[in-house]
């Protein structure tokens, strides 16, 4: 019998997803079998993973949250179920500090650390034929679908092995979320925020000399913007949850990490 992680042949399969903003219809994008995962998909038999821990600091006594809609019905949340990975989704302004901070959770407290930029730039330069199809769609100017970020992401994690990751830079935006919820079918432990003035972000950018092309004050400037209006929701969503761990980014990376370090004690 298969589990949840084997896929439904050895080949590439189509799948059918919106397509980006501003246009109509839905896409079709060549996924990998390794890449695809069924949208009720937990992460793995329970034997895989340990439980994983529920961070009180930032979400409060219990893991349950109850709302009351206005017909009076209680809207419950259920707890993460047991066996799922432990994840963090790690956020803030380009210049946060996000990778610093990151290096250090991951030396200290066994964490992998997970790019979806990254994952989604490797999987361009594969060569296989839907890297090479999302390739294209950046090129012709379009949104790479939240579905593909989302499985490269899962995949990378069941790969690794582990059961504990730090996710930087995701969900930059409510499609993210959204996706995540649906494919992976488990939310995040909490999300950990670097929170920093855009002043102090910009000297950053424009002082890291990393060759980057978009560490100009123009597009600097722009990306703020995206944060501002893409992923602030985002971040207050969470915080409606009592999932956000906020830290002060704007003092020495020593400093930073003895305010963030105090989230992951007990990782230890």
């Amino acid at each position: 019998m298969r589990d949840a992680w084997t896929q439904e042949s050895a080949t590439s399969a189509m799948v059918s997803i919106d397509a980006p903003m501003g246009s109509s219809g839905r896409a079709w994008v060549m996924m990998p079998r390794t890449a695809r995962l069924a949208a009720t998909t937990t992460f793995a038999s329970a034997a895989a993973f340990a439980a994983s821990a529920t961070s009180a600091a930032c979400m409060g006594a219990s893991e349950t949250k109850v709302a009351s809609g206005e017909d009076g019905d209680a809207n419950v949340k259920e707890a993460k179920p047991t066996g799922t990975p432990t994840v963090v989704f790690v956020l803030g302004g380009p210049g946060a500090g996000k990778g610093t901070q990151c290096a250090n959770i991951v030396r200290d407290y066994a964490f992998v650390h997970l790019s979806a930029g990254d994952l989604l730039r490797a999987h361009m330069k594969s060569g296989s034929k839907d890297g090479n199809m999302v390739a294209e769609m950046i090129k012709q100017g379009q949104i790479v679908p939240s579905e593909v970020t989302v499985n490269l992401l899962l995949e990378a994690m069941r790969a690794s092995g582990k059961d504990r990751f730090l996710i930087d830079g995701f969900p930059r935006n409510k499609e993210n979320r959204d996706a995540w919820e649906t494919t992976a079918g488990f939310d995040c432990d909490f999300v950990l925020f670097f929170d920093c003035p855009e002043e102090v972000m910009t000297e950053r950018l424009l002082g890291r000399n990393e060759g980057r092309t978009d560490d100009n004050i123009d597009t600097i400037k722009k990306r703020f913007k995206t944060f501002r209006e893409s992923s602030m929701p985002v971040i207050n969503y969470y915080d409606s949850l009592n999932k956000v761990c906020s830290v002060n980014s704007d003092q020495s990376p020593e400093d930073v990490y003895a305010q963030t370090k105090e989230y992951f004690s007990k990782f230890a």
